[in-house]
């Protein structure tokens, strides 16, 4: 290991050791969900804030691990690129995305609470992966022959997600990091409206690539930023390919590794789309009532058998971490689809109580994820409690 590469690896050790300080402290504790699921709050306070952010905070620098399987036909080498913290931003966190979710995670808690005991590490990071340079050497990945598609939709759009709560914060450090991610944003929106008004039909699966949870995304970055072809194309896209829709079936649900629910994610996505009204009538032929028996594997917490050196084994640790995380997914499309609805429509309770339910699941079983889990079903609880509960006043 080159100085420079050990360099990087202390100072994540030196970042991971301040972390687990700050929870042995008690400064980031976790919550009492974890140990009484049932009677908790779920509420987004700041000693939940404080103990969610440490997750991200400690993987923002662990490398993505290296390529691990071989070409059938050809041999390829995998060497680390030098100086890559100086011309990469999102490097850690096991991959692409998660580091990018991750970042947003640490802009959302610091924005909320910004005088939380980890608040200026929190800064030094953000300064670090949001360098101008390392912006610049993002853009020049994605200018690169083979790599224009790279992590879309799904990446594409939560580092617009991450631009839009950078550019509408107030914060001196906030808008400097707004001022250098722009150009990389501007090019993956230049990318987006064209891919949207190609793409034939929508994916509908329970992974990264299921192309109503980006529309969501893309559509309340559209509208926060006032970005009025961005907006038309994403609710052109979300007319046509879903507005037909009826009869989803969440008693087929699940897939092996899920941590969307198709259908769920779908009534979501529509859910802020279609005015209320409207929605309602589509949610009728759409799903289930909360009460049918094609409802109930809504409710069902997904549990994957084996030991964690079995999983390793099988190489089935991420597929665990997925369906951990399946419960809080489901949780926020819940919480948003009851949104939704009109006021006193008898589903709004219905959903709100399950919504919570899975959520605390979630949290209860997260660390049985491992690292696999913890660098990012952190992000979907935080997302989840702000649906739920709304969020602190922010400047």
């Amino acid at each position: 290991m080159s100085s420079k590469h050990l360099g990087r690896y202390l100072s994540h050790c030196i970042t991971f050791g301040f972390v687990l300080g700050a929870v042995a402290l008690g400064i980031g504790r976790m919550p009492a969900v974890a140990a009484d699921p049932q009677d908790a709050p779920l509420a987004l306070d700041r000693d939940t804030a404080m103990w969610l952010v440490t997750l991200p905070l400690s993987c923002v620098d662990k490398l993505h691990e290296p390529p691990r399987s071989r070409g059938y036909l050809y041999e390829a080498s995998v060497t680390l690129k030098p100086d890559f913290f100086k011309t990469r931003a999102f490097y850690g966190c096991t991959d692409w995305h998660s580091a990018v979710n991750s970042t947003w995670t640490l802009v959302k808690v610091l924005r909320m609470f910004p005088d939380m005991p980890t608040a200026r590490l929190i800064r030094d990071k953000l300064n670090e992966h949001l360098a101008a340079d390392a912006i610049k050497g993002e853009i020049a990945f994605f200018n690169e022959e083979g790599n224009k598609a790279f992590e879309r939709p799904y990446g594409w759009a939560w580092v617009l997600r991450l631009y839009g709560e950078l550019r509408s914060w107030q914060d001196p450090d906030a808008q400097k990091w707004a001022t250098n991610v722009e150009p990389l944003a501007k090019l993956l929106l230049e990318r987006t409206v064209p891919y949207l008004k190609t793409l034939a039909a929508p994916l509908r699966i329970g992974t990264h690539q299921n192309t109503a949870y980006a529309l969501r995304l893309l559509l309340e970055y559209a509208r926060a930023t006032d970005e009025k072809p961005l907006e038309q194309a994403v609710l052109e896209r979300s007319r046509q390919f879903f507005a037909a829709d009826f009869g989803c079936a969440p008693n087929v649900e699940v897939s092996g590794s899920d941590f969307f629910s198709p259908c769920l994610t779908e009534a979501a996505l529509m859910a802020e789309v279609l005015p209320a009204a409207e929605f309602s009538k589509w949610l009728d032929g759409f799903l289930p009532r909360p009460n049918a028996p094609a409802f109930k594997t809504v409710a069902t917490v997904v549990e994957m058998q084996g030991t964690p050196e079995e999983l390793k084994k099988l190489d089935m640790e991420g597929a665990k971490a997925h369906l951990i995380g399946l419960a809080v997914g489901r949780a926020n499309a819940l919480e948003v689809i009851a949104a939704g609805l009109p006021p006193g429509d008898s589903r709004i309770a219905a959903y709100r109580t399950l919504a919570t339910s899975l959520a605390r699941s979630s949290i209860k079983a997260m660390y049985d994820a491992g690292y696999a889990g913890t660098h990012w079903i952190a992000t979907y609880i935080v997302d989840y409690l702000i649906s739920a509960h709304g969020e602190p006043a922010t400047k």
